[in-house]
């Protein structure tokens, strides 16, 4: 669009610290962005942006970070209910015995207030896009609510013809890929989607080969993302193994021919030097939740190899996993712990860097969930989803390097407005679309009667009285 012949926008936010993350990595000290209708049409300086276009709205940052929104590369919507019911005394292989009486008793009202608290708590952390793994019921019951909020995500089903219980199972093979295409003619990806399906597998052992191989085929055939976990603590890996006769998984997808760069896989805790080399020749993408780990001690510093998997030039993506194991949506959190618990094992500074761990939590987000043309930074043509920052806080100052006080102070704490595709979701701290102290009421009244009907007993080591 040329912008001598129609100056006018929808938005101009001006005044702040705009951390672009295209491909320079360009900082505006005194930044502005130029939006119109969804899409981001300039990005520079203030004084340069204010003198080529009139706006029918301008928001001044007053000095505050501009970035772009974070992307949560792997979430469980379904899931945010239950957290905080898991005493630090249980090992990671007893989360079943929550998780399963939780997963069966939870009914669709349920299911709607866990993916609403979630979503509100993701946008309240600055995130503007999110994949999800699947929820409890129809990928579309989820994809309502991240439309109600004004989010953008990638929803997928829950995808096992080996589930780990019989009460949870979703059908076989044929069921399983027939689920998957009706999620993805339902909720189409294309240039304007704010929700859009995947094809969500759960990985881990809990596939078969011809689903695994299928549900590549039809992720190639649709133009869409495939995600799947792998490789998360020792038995899963052990069992695999035993399965591939003697083969890492990794080399066993290869051998699938599913490796690829519309392939994601999740948590690559337990990884072999080997494995990385493949991940690397293949393009496929990983997604590192390094809270889902360290919150149940499952080693992703002793054992993960996500610092040589940066350095080998692998997109590695940030994620908060679910509920009942990070306990938190906030990749600002994330970034921090990528960034930090790896040196802390290994002894080395750095391995790596605060300006890594950003490119993992915005860019390297996007391109994991095949995003990259329209999200993850801020520049001419992509989607305007951005993050303001309130300068007000402590945590900001004195803010002389502004990517390290992003990833090591500041983080999401100072969160003030969130834009997604142009339009301002969450302003001064309020959101626009819903009604958040009475979503808050009926989450409340959900999860009371949910874990009355699982018969949950409060296991506090101290006297709640």
């Amino acid at each position: 669009m040329s912008q001598e012949r129609d100056p006018s926008i929808d938005l101009l936010v001006v005044h702040g610290v705009v951390v672009t993350m295209d491909d320079q990595r360009r900082i505006f000290a005194d930044g502005a962005v130029a939006i119109k209708e969804s899409r981001i049409i300039e990005v520079g300086s203030t004084a340069e942006i204010s003198k080529k276009y009139q706006s029918k709205r301008v928001l001044d940052a007053g000095g505050g970070v501009i970035q772009p929104g974070f992307v949560d590369a792997h979430v469980h919507l379904s899931q945010h209910l239950g957290r905080g019911t898991i005493p630090d005394s249980w090992p990671e292989e007893k989360e079943h015995d929550q998780w399963l009486p939780y997963w069966t008793t939870m009914n669709e009202e349920e299911g709607y207030c866990s993916a609403m608290l979630a979503c509100l708590e993701m946008v309240r952390n600055g995130t503007t896009s999110f994949c999800d793994s699947g929820g409890r019921f129809a990928g579309e019951l989820n994809a309502a609510v991240v439309e109600k909020v004004g989010l953008r995500g990638m929803v997928a089903e829950v995808c096992w013809d080996r589930p780990p219980h019989a009460e949870v199972s979703v059908g076989d093979t044929d069921a399983c890929l027939q689920r998957l295409e009706r999620l993805a003619k339902a909720l189409p990806a294309g240039p304007e989607a704010r929700v859009w399906a995947g094809v969500g597998m759960a990985g881990m052992g809990g596939c078969s080969d011809r689903l695994l191989v299928e549900g590549k085929k039809l992720a190639d055939r649709l133009g869409l993302t495939m995600e799947m976990h792998q490789s998360f603590g020792a038995s899963d890996v052990a069992r695999y193994r035993e399965y591939a006769g003697g083969k890492t998984a990794v080399e066993h997808l290869a051998d699938l021919g599913i490796l690829g760069p519309n392939l994601m896989l999740v948590h690559m805790i337990r990884t072999e030097p080997e494995e990385v080399e493949l991940l690397a020749r293949s393009g496929t993408h990983i997604c590192h939740c390094p809270a889902a780990s360290t919150r149940v001690a499952m080693g992703v510093s002793r054992r993960g190899h996500f610092p040589e998997m940066v350095n080998r030039g692998i997109n590695v993506a940030l994620g908060s996993d679910s509920g009942n194991y990070s306990d938190y949506f906030d990749v600002g959190r994330q970034a921090y712990l990528a960034a930090t618990i790896h040196r802390e094992f290994k002894g080395e500074m750095p391995t790596i860097t605060a300006e890594q761990a950003l490119e993992m939590a915005t860019i390297n987000g996007a391109l994991a969930l095949g995003q990259g043309e329209r999200i993850g930074s801020l520049e001419a043509g992509k989607q305007a989803d951005l993050v303001l920052h309130a300068y007000a806080r402590p945590e900001w100052r004195p803010g002389l390097d502004v990517v390290n006080s992003l990833v090591y102070s500041a983080q999401s704490v100072a969160v003030d407005t969130v834009i997604v595709g142009g339009e301002i979701i969450l302003e001064n701290g309020r959101f626009k679309r819903v009604d958040e102290e009475a979503e808050y009421r009926r989450i409340d009244r959900a999860a009371r009667e949910l874990y009355r009907r699982m018969g949950w007993r409060d296991r506090a080591r101290w006297p709640v009285l």
